[in-house]
């Protein structure tokens, strides 16, 4: 299947446990289907990630087609707030408690 998403930014909660495998798994997937992958400055610091290129939130919002972000309600809505002015969609993968949004 091919994706109408050129350029996805990996966005993770990288304090919770497994976050690291998560997110390489989902990049690694990505990938696999054509898509181009970088990760958010303080997720690849963080976790470790090296091999994908890093970008800021102003990168996100200059280059990405779509932001998946890896984490609880407080990540999706603490990133939904810095990239708000861009316009990118956002598509959240649940590891918080709650799960509310």
């Amino acid at each position: 299947m091919k994706s109408q998403f050129r350029h996805v930014a990996l966005i993770g909660k990288y304090h919770a446990q497994g976050s690291r495998s998560a997110l390489e798994e989902i990049a690694n997937f990505l990938h696999t289907q054509g898509c181009e992958v970088s990760l958010e400055r303080d997720t690849a610091s963080n976790t470790g990630l090296t091999h994908y290129p890093v970008l800021d939130v102003d990168g996100i919002g200059a280059q990405c087609d779509l932001a998946l972000v890896v984490g609880g309600d407080g990540t999706m809505l603490g990133i939904g707030r810095q990239l708000a002015q861009f316009g990118v969609p956002m598509v959240g993968i649940n590891q918080g408690r709650l799960g509310f949004i």
